[in-house]
C-alpha cells in the first residue's frame, strides 16, 4: 500500500471489505427476515430487543482485532520479519484472553442485562435464549476476526470474503432448517449464526498456517519487550473501546426504544439493519483507511496519507449518491422484503428511520475514515474522546428526547451525533496536519 495510486489502492482493497461486511450483515439479515417471514413480528422484536447488545460485543471484538493487527502492519511496512511474528503471536494472545473475558462477563450478566434495556415480559424468554447463544459463540467471533484482521495487515482482503461467503450460505440453510422443520424458534436463528461463524473460522486458521509460514510463530515470541505488548494491547483497547463506547450509547438508545412497544422494536430492528447495509462502504474504506495510514505512516509516507483520505472520501460519495436514490425509490418495498412484516405501522417507521439515516450518511462515512486513520498513525486519544462525545449524545437522547418525543428522536439521533462528531474529528486531524509530510517516521507522535 505504500506504492500505486491510492484509488485504485483503496478500490482494490475496500471492495473485499465491503463484500465481506455486507455478507457479515447477511448473518443478521438472514436470521432478520427468515424469523420475520416464519415466524412474525414477534420474533422481530425478539431479536431486536437485544440487537445493540450484540452489536456491542461483534463491534468490540472487530475494533480489537483490527487495533491489534494495526502492529503487524506497521512491522510489515517497515519489513521487519522479527516484529511480524512478535506481533502476530500476542495477537493470538491477547485476543484470546478478551475473547474469553468478554463471554464470561456478558454470560454472567446477561439477565441483569435485559432488565436494564426494558425487554418486555412477552419477549423476555426468546430475547435471553437468542442472546445466550450467541454470547456464546464469542470465541468463534473472535477468532474469525483475528483472522480476518491478519489478513487485512499484509494486504489480503479477498481471501476472507471467500470463506465467509461460504459461511453465509451455510447460515442461510441452518436458519431455514432450524427455524422451519425443526421449529427451534429465534434460538435456532442465533444457533445458525454461531455455527456458520465457527466454519468460518476453521477455515480461516487453516489457511494461515498453510499460506502464511512468515507468520508462524513460536515460544521465543512471547519474549517480546513489555512495553511493545502494553503499547500493542493499548492500540487494540482504543479502536474497541470506540466501537464499545458508541455501541453504548446504541444499548442505551435500544432501552428507550424497548420502552415505546412491540411496534417500534420491530420497525428499528428493520430500518436500521438496512441503514447499516448502506453504511457498510464507509466501514470498509475507514477499515481500509487504518491499514493504509499504517503502512503508509511506517515507510514515512505521510503524504500518501492525505491522498488516501480525499480517495476514500470520493469513493464513499459516489456510493452515496446510488444509496440515496435507492432509499428515495424503493424503501417500503425494501422493509416488506427483509422484515416479513404486514403491519403499517411498523413498515412506516422503518422507512422513515432508514431515509433519515441514509441522507444524512456522509458525515459518519468521513467521521469513520479519519478516525481510522489517525489511528493507524498512533493517535488513540482523540478518536476515543470523539467515540465518547457519541455516547453522550445519545445518552441525552434516550434519557430525555425519546421519552419526549418519541420515536421521531430515535431517527434523528445518530445523524445529530455523526455531524457533531465530524467537526470535532477534522478538528483533531488539523492538530496533527505536520505529520502528514513524508518525512515523518514510524514512531512519531
Amino acid at each position: 500500500m505504500t506504492e500505486g495510486s491510492p484509488v485504485r489502492i483503496l478500490l482494490r482493497f475496500a471492495l473485499p471489505l465491503f463484500l465481506g461486511n455486507l455478507l457479515q450483515q447477511c448473518y443478521n439479515l438472514a436470521d432478520l427476515s427468515i424469523a420475520g417471514h416464519l415466524l412474525g413480528d414477534r420474533a422481530l422484536s425478539q431479536i431486536g430487543a437485544t440487537s445493540a447488545l450484540c452489536s456491542l460485543i461483534t463491534n468490540a471484538s472487530f475494533g480489537l482485532n483490527q487495533g491489534l493487527a494495526l502492529s503487524v502492519s506497521r512491522s510489515f511496512g517497515a519489513g521487519d520479519r522479527r516484529k511480524v511474528k512478535e506481533s502476530v503471536c500476542w495477537m493470538a494472545v491477547l485476543s484470546g484472553l478478551s475473547a474469553l473475558a468478554l463471554a464470561a462477563g456478558f454470560l454472567l450478566s446477561r439477565r441483569s442485562l435485559l432488565l436494564a434495556l426494558q425487554v418486555p415480559q412477552g419477549l423476555w424468554e426468546g430475547a435471553l435464549g437468542y442472546f445466550t447463544i450467541i454470547l456464546a459463540g464469542v470465541p468463534l467471533t473472535m477468532a474469525y476476526n483475528l483472522e480476518t484482521s491478519l489478513l487485512q495487515a499484509v494486504g489480503d482482503s479477498k481471501t476472507p470474503l471467500l470463506f465467509l461467503f461460504c459461511s453465509s450460505v451455510l447460515n442461510i440453510f441452518l436458519d431455514f432448517l432450524f427455524l422451519g422443520p425443526l421449529g427451534l424458534g429465534v434460538q435456532g436463528a442465533a444457533a445458525a449464526t454461531v455455527l456458520a461463524q465457527g466454519a468460518s473460522a476453521g477455515m480461516g486458521m487453516a489457511y494461515l498456517w498453510r499460506s502464511f509460514p512468515q507468520l508462524r510463530f513460536g515460544a521465543k515470541e512471547l519474549k517480546a519487550p513489555k512495553s511493545f505488548v502494553i503499547k500493542m494491547y493499548w492500540d487494540g483497547l482504543s479502536m474497541a473501546l470506540m466501537g464499545t463506547v458508541y455501541n453504548i450509547g446504541s444499548v442505551l438508545l435500544q432501552g428507550s426504544i424497548n420502552g415505546l412497544g412491540n411496534v417500534y422494536i420491530a420497525a428499528q430492528v428493520g430500518g436500521r439493519r438496512l441503514a447499516e447495509l448502506f453504511q457498510i462502504p464507509g466501514l470498509a474504506l475507514g477499515t481500509g483507511m487504518a491499514t493504509f495510514s499504517s503502512q503508509n505512516y511506517g515507510a514515512g509516507e505521510g503524504v500518501r496519507i492525505k491522498k488516501g483520505i480525499w480517495a476514500a472520501s470520493f469513493l464513499y460519495g459516489v456510493w452515496w449518491l446510488a444509496a440515496v436514490a435507492f432509499v428515495s425509490l424503493a424503501a417500503p418495498q425494501a422493509v416488506r422484503a427483509v422484515t416479513g412484516s404486514g403491519n403499517g405501522e411498523v413498515v412506516a417507521n422503518a422507512v422513515l428511520y432508514l431515509k433519515i439515516s441514509t441522507w444524512m450518511a456522509p458525515p459518519m462515512a468521513v467521521l469513520v475514515i479519519v478516525r481510522n486513520v489517525l489511528q493507524g498513525m498512533r493517535h488513540t486519544i482523540s478518536p476515543l474522546l470523539c467515540s465518547t462525545l457519541e455516547l453522550a449524545g445519545k445518552a441525552v437522547f434516550a434519557f430525555s428526547l425519546v421519552p419526549a418525543w418519541g420515536y421521531g428522536a430515535v431517527c434523528i439521533c445518530e445523524p445529530v451525533t455523526w455531524v457533531v462528531c465530524f467537526f470535532f474529528i477534522l478538528g483533531a486531524a488539523f492538530m496533527h496536519r505536520e505529520e502528514l509530510k513524508d518525512y515523518v517516521k514510524e514512531g512519531a507522535g
